[in-house]
């Protein structure tokens, strides 16, 4: 990606494809979090698109620091990322995603001296999952979980697992 200097979507879903097979051939762990800005219009709004390029640019720092080498990070859309979490069981998933949260939320994101605080929501989803047995399920089943985030006040971390223990 231009912007953050993150893999973009096509790269994304380019290497999620052989690790969903590989995860559901093998049964082992495999997680996928989507994690969104929260309000992000509101930031290009108040403060302009080069704070909000900026702010772009520093969460993707924030996570990068924060992820494995062996991890798959991308900017997956707008103010949205995706990361691939191979041999990643669905507990280290979600502590995984509240650090992601966590680091940014205590982040002052400082583009121009505007001094920006900014939260994330995520959505985490993970194999092996009776359900869950292609790239477009995975990929739903972690998108659906990150709306229920911003549902529930955004801020959070939602997972697949929580959902089902709680219905």
């Amino acid at each position: 990606d231009g912007l953050t200097g993150l893999y973009n979507k096509k790269f994304f879903l380019d290497a999620l494809v052989p690790a969903v097979a590989s995860s559901v051939r093998h049964g082992t762990p495999l997680s996928l979090l989507m994690l969104d800005i929260d309000h992000f219009k509101r930031i290009n709004d108040t403060f302009g698109h080069p704070a909000g390029d900026t702010v772009l640019r520093e969460v993707s720092q924030v996570l990068t620091r924060i992820v494995r080498a062996e991890d798959v990070l991308a900017r997956y859309g707008g103010e949205e990322f995706a990361l691939l979490l191979r041999e990643t069981d669905q507990e280290r998933a979600e502590a995984c995603a509240e650090r992601c949260r966590g680091a940014v939320e205590t982040q002052l994101f400082d583009p121009s001296s505007l001094r920006i605080r900014v939260t994330l929501s995520a959505g985490v989803a993970s194999l092996p999952d009776r359900e869950l047995l292609d790239v477009d399920a995975l990929l739903g089943a972690s998108d659906r979980e990150l709306y229920e985030a911003k549902r529930l006040g955004r801020n959070r971390v939602c997972s697949r697992a929580r959902s089902a223990a709680l219905a």
